[in-house]
């Protein structure tokens, strides 16, 4: 298969690959795993729904580059616990749900649902959780569909996410994971936009996002940074609402670990950033910086 080839390569590899293919893969992995679902058509709704009453259900979504793989990566060594990062690639239905909350709800209620319940079906868990920051434009079909499950909002520092994006292939032109993200015709900067520069789409990007989540999820943040700085932190905000226990042990060690770093930047730390740059970022992510606690101490 395509999907089972491609994630077999080396991340190196596959940073060089075209974009077209990085697509077609994308597309045809999502493929796959829907058809495979629905070929389990004997397995009812109530079948489903009778076995999520059983265990608590949490998504903490985010933008990617903000931790989601070293947080799931902890948060998964609770043993009663199965609490993944992001299962598959999910870019193409991602970028679905950016321009449609009815194509998100219907991928969550169509698909999604019943393929969690297929991964889990026979594990002995409690608990089941991801987070995923491909998920994150589902997450009022998430709250719809799962009506008990706890929803988080993950965010880190903008200067941070933006710094890493650049270095990576996030609004290059064609990008297969983003190639379709783009300010909608109500957005103040959807007339700017073929004007832009990369930097000043990146940092659109991280505000309409994090500004999104902020909203579905009522203003309930976990900053990632204090997640790293503070165990009592992160016990208050995220283990005692989801259930889960990590010990402090485990934490420190944990937060001493490399967290998915990029290899290299293409842009100096935001402190050595320009008069420019830290102008539009703060005119970009100003307001939204500031909402999620943030101060832009420069």
């Amino acid at each position: 298969m395509l999907a089972n080839s491609y994630e077999r390569l080396p991340l190196k590899l596959r940073g060089k690959m075209p974009q077209f293919f990085k697509e077609i893969y994308a597309h045809s992995s999502i493929l796959f795993k829907i058809l495979s679902v629905h070929l389990h058509f004997w397995i009812t709704d109530d079948i489903v729904d009778k076995h999520f009453k059983k265990i608590k259900i949490f998504f903490i979504l985010s933008i990617g580059r903000s931790g989601t793989k070293w947080l799931a990566n902890l948060l998964n060594k609770d043993p009663k616990a199965l609490v993944v990062h992001e299962p598959f690639v999910e870019t193409i239905p991602h970028q679905k749900a950016f321009w449609s909350s009815k194509e998100a709800e219907r991928y969550i209620l169509k698909f999604r649902r019943k393929e969690i319940y297929l991964r889990i079906r026979n594990l002995k868990i409690s608990v089941y959780g991801e987070v995923n920051s491909y998920l994150r434009r589902h997450c009022e079909a998430l709250k719809k569909v799962f009506p008990n499950a706890i929803i988080l909002h993950l965010v880190r520092d903008g200067r941070a996410v933006v710094r890493s994006m650049y270095s990576r292939e996030t609004m290059l032109p064609n990008a297969y994971d983003t190639k379709y993200i783009h300010p909608k015709p109500n957005d103040p900067y959807y007339r700017k936009w073929k004007k832009m520069t990369r930097f000043e789409k990146l940092c659109w990007y991280w505000t309409v996002e994090n500004e999104y989540l902020y909203e579905c999820c009522n203003g309930k943040i976990i900053q990632f940074e204090k997640i790293l700085s503070d165990y009592e932190y992160f016990k208050e905000r995220i283990l005692q609402p989801l259930g889960l226990r990590i010990p402090r042990k485990i934490w420190e060690k944990e937060v001493n670990k490399p967290r998915n770093p990029s290899l290299y930047y293409r842009l100096p730390h935001w402190k050595a950033w320009s008069k420019w740059m830290k102008e539009k970022f703060e005119e970009i992510c100003g307001d939204v910086m500031r909402k999620c606690g943030y101060e832009l101490d420069w």
